[in-house]
Protein backbone atom coordinates (compact mmCIF):
# COMPACT_ATOMS: atom_id res chain seq x y z
CA UNK A 1 0.00 0.00 0.00
CA UNK A 2 1.46 3.37 -1.29
CA UNK A 3 1.62 5.98 1.61
CA UNK A 4 3.56 8.83 -0.04
CA UNK A 5 0.95 10.28 -1.53
CA UNK A 6 0.88 14.60 -2.78
CA UNK A 7 -1.15 16.54 0.02
CA UNK A 8 -1.53 13.49 2.13
CA UNK A 9 -0.54 16.27 5.06
CA UNK A 10 -3.07 18.90 4.56
CA UNK A 11 -2.04 21.69 7.53
CA UNK A 12 -4.09 22.51 10.07
CA UNK A 13 -4.57 26.13 9.03
CA UNK A 14 -6.36 24.95 6.13
CA UNK A 15 -8.98 23.72 7.81
CA UNK A 16 -9.35 26.62 10.00
CA UNK A 17 -9.50 28.92 6.82
CA UNK A 18 -12.38 26.28 5.58
CA UNK A 19 -14.33 26.83 8.72
CA UNK A 20 -14.08 30.49 8.84
CA UNK A 21 -15.03 30.62 4.73
CA UNK A 22 -18.16 29.22 5.88
CA UNK A 23 -18.52 30.82 8.58
CA UNK A 24 -18.81 33.67 6.31
CA UNK A 25 -20.31 32.45 4.10
CA UNK A 26 -23.35 31.05 6.27
CA UNK A 27 -23.96 34.96 7.26
CA UNK A 28 -24.53 36.22 4.50
CA UNK A 29 -27.26 33.54 3.36
CA UNK A 30 -29.58 36.18 5.97
CA UNK A 31 -30.72 39.52 5.84
CA UNK A 32 -27.76 41.62 7.21
CA UNK A 33 -26.85 45.34 7.73
CA UNK A 34 -23.64 46.35 7.31
CA UNK A 35 -21.63 49.78 6.85
CA UNK A 36 -21.20 51.26 3.28
CA UNK A 37 -17.45 51.12 3.43
CA UNK A 38 -17.68 47.01 4.71
CA UNK A 39 -18.89 46.88 0.25
CA UNK A 40 -15.00 47.13 -0.33
CA UNK A 41 -13.42 44.62 1.78
CA UNK A 42 -14.84 41.25 -0.48
CA UNK A 43 -14.37 42.57 -3.85
CA UNK A 44 -10.35 43.58 -2.42
CA UNK A 45 -9.99 40.28 -0.49
CA UNK A 46 -10.87 38.58 -3.94
CA UNK A 47 -8.40 40.34 -5.83
CA UNK A 48 -5.53 40.13 -3.51
CA UNK A 49 -6.16 36.53 -3.13
CA UNK A 50 -6.81 35.95 -6.67
CA UNK A 51 -3.51 37.56 -8.07
CA UNK A 52 -1.45 36.27 -4.72
CA UNK A 53 -3.04 32.82 -5.78
CA UNK A 54 -2.73 33.33 -9.65
CA UNK A 55 1.42 34.53 -9.70
CA UNK A 56 2.15 32.34 -6.78
CA UNK A 57 1.22 28.72 -8.42
CA UNK A 58 2.26 30.97 -12.72
CA UNK A 59 4.94 33.18 -11.79
CA UNK A 60 5.18 33.72 -15.67
CA UNK A 61 1.61 34.91 -17.08
CA UNK A 62 1.32 34.95 -20.93
CA UNK A 63 -1.10 37.32 -22.82
CA UNK A 64 -3.64 34.81 -23.54
CA UNK A 65 -3.80 34.25 -19.52
CA UNK A 66 -4.92 38.35 -19.38
CA UNK A 67 -7.21 38.33 -21.70
CA UNK A 68 -8.91 35.28 -19.94
CA UNK A 69 -8.75 37.51 -16.50
CA UNK A 70 -10.44 40.41 -18.15
CA UNK A 71 -12.82 38.38 -19.95
CA UNK A 72 -13.72 36.60 -16.43
CA UNK A 73 -13.94 40.20 -14.48
CA UNK A 74 -16.30 41.31 -17.52
CA UNK A 75 -18.32 38.40 -17.43
CA UNK A 76 -18.39 38.63 -13.56
CA UNK A 77 -19.02 41.90 -13.23
CA UNK A 78 -21.95 41.46 -15.48
CA UNK A 79 -23.72 38.84 -13.52
CA UNK A 80 -22.91 40.23 -10.02
CA UNK A 81 -24.62 43.52 -11.41
CA UNK A 82 -27.43 41.68 -12.88
CA UNK A 83 -27.91 39.57 -9.66
CA UNK A 84 -27.84 42.56 -7.01
CA UNK A 85 -30.08 44.87 -9.00
CA UNK A 86 -33.46 43.20 -8.46
CA UNK A 87 -32.73 43.14 -4.36
CA UNK A 88 -34.70 45.38 -2.15
CA UNK A 89 -32.37 46.95 0.11
CA UNK A 90 -33.10 49.48 3.16
CA UNK A 91 -30.69 52.79 3.08
CA UNK A 92 -29.82 54.44 6.73
CA UNK A 93 -28.05 57.32 5.86
CA UNK A 94 -27.33 59.09 9.21
CA UNK A 95 -26.06 56.13 10.65
CA UNK A 96 -23.55 55.25 6.52
CA UNK A 97 -25.74 51.65 6.20
CA UNK A 98 -27.32 49.40 4.02
CA UNK A 99 -29.08 46.59 4.51
CA UNK A 100 -29.53 43.80 2.41
CA UNK A 101 -31.41 40.65 1.96
CA UNK A 102 -29.61 37.20 2.66
CA UNK A 103 -28.28 35.32 -0.49
CA UNK A 104 -26.69 32.25 -1.37
CA UNK A 105 -24.41 33.73 -4.08
CA UNK A 106 -21.53 34.96 -1.95
CA UNK A 107 -21.10 31.77 -0.04
CA UNK A 108 -21.28 29.88 -3.52
CA UNK A 109 -18.67 32.11 -4.64
CA UNK A 110 -16.39 31.75 -1.55
CA UNK A 111 -16.48 27.57 -1.35
CA UNK A 112 -16.21 28.12 -5.23
CA UNK A 113 -12.79 29.84 -4.77
CA UNK A 114 -11.63 27.63 -1.84
CA UNK A 115 -12.70 24.02 -4.19
CA UNK A 116 -11.02 25.80 -7.18
CA UNK A 117 -7.97 26.98 -5.49
CA UNK A 118 -7.62 24.14 -3.48
CA UNK A 119 -8.12 21.53 -6.68
CA UNK A 120 -5.02 23.68 -8.83
CA UNK A 121 -3.00 22.85 -5.65
CA UNK A 122 -3.64 19.32 -5.71
CA UNK A 123 -2.90 19.13 -9.19
CA UNK A 124 0.31 21.27 -8.96
CA UNK A 125 1.30 19.12 -5.74
CA UNK A 126 0.78 15.60 -7.13
CA UNK A 127 1.99 16.28 -10.69
CA UNK A 128 -1.36 15.68 -12.75
CA UNK A 129 -1.31 15.76 -16.30
CA UNK A 130 -3.98 17.91 -16.70
CA UNK A 131 -2.53 20.78 -14.79
CA UNK A 132 0.34 20.98 -17.93
CA UNK A 133 -1.94 21.50 -19.96
CA UNK A 134 -2.36 24.71 -22.41
CA UNK A 135 -6.02 25.86 -21.00
CA UNK A 136 -5.48 25.26 -16.85
CA UNK A 137 -3.05 28.84 -16.60
CA UNK A 138 -5.50 30.84 -18.72
CA UNK A 139 -8.73 28.98 -16.80
CA UNK A 140 -7.40 29.75 -13.49
CA UNK A 141 -6.75 33.52 -14.67
CA UNK A 142 -10.48 33.71 -15.63
CA UNK A 143 -12.06 31.93 -13.01
CA UNK A 144 -10.16 33.79 -10.33
CA UNK A 145 -11.03 37.42 -11.88
CA UNK A 146 -14.54 35.97 -12.71
CA UNK A 147 -14.73 35.10 -8.96
CA UNK A 148 -13.65 38.91 -8.45
CA UNK A 149 -15.96 40.24 -10.81
CA UNK A 150 -18.79 38.89 -9.17
CA UNK A 151 -18.21 40.35 -5.64
CA UNK A 152 -17.04 43.71 -7.32
CA UNK A 153 -19.95 43.92 -9.61
CA UNK A 154 -23.16 43.11 -6.84
CA UNK A 155 -21.08 45.54 -4.44
CA UNK A 156 -20.80 48.29 -6.63
CA UNK A 157 -24.36 48.22 -7.61
CA UNK A 158 -25.39 48.30 -4.17
CA UNK A 159 -23.06 51.10 -3.56
CA UNK A 160 -24.33 52.96 -6.46
CA UNK A 161 -28.09 52.63 -5.14
CA UNK A 162 -27.03 53.95 -2.15
CA UNK A 163 -25.30 56.73 -3.48
CA UNK A 164 -28.58 57.45 -5.67
CA UNK A 165 -30.48 56.18 -2.66
CA UNK A 166 -32.97 53.81 -4.29
CA UNK A 167 -33.83 52.24 -1.44
CA UNK A 168 -36.33 52.05 0.98
CA UNK A 169 -36.17 53.78 4.13
CA UNK A 170 -34.61 51.39 6.99
CA UNK A 171 -38.38 52.24 8.66
CA UNK A 172 -40.06 50.92 5.37
CA UNK A 173 -37.66 47.67 4.72
CA UNK A 174 -39.13 44.40 4.59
Amino acid sequence: MRTDFAMSHIPVYVYFIFIALLWVGITRCFRRTIRIRRLLVMPLLFAALGFRGFFGLFPHPADRDVLAALLGLAVGLALGWHHARRWTIAIDRQAGQITVPGDVMMFAIILGSFAFEFALHYGIESRAVWVAGWPVQPLAAGVWAWFLGMTAGRNVNLALRYRDQQGLPVAEAP
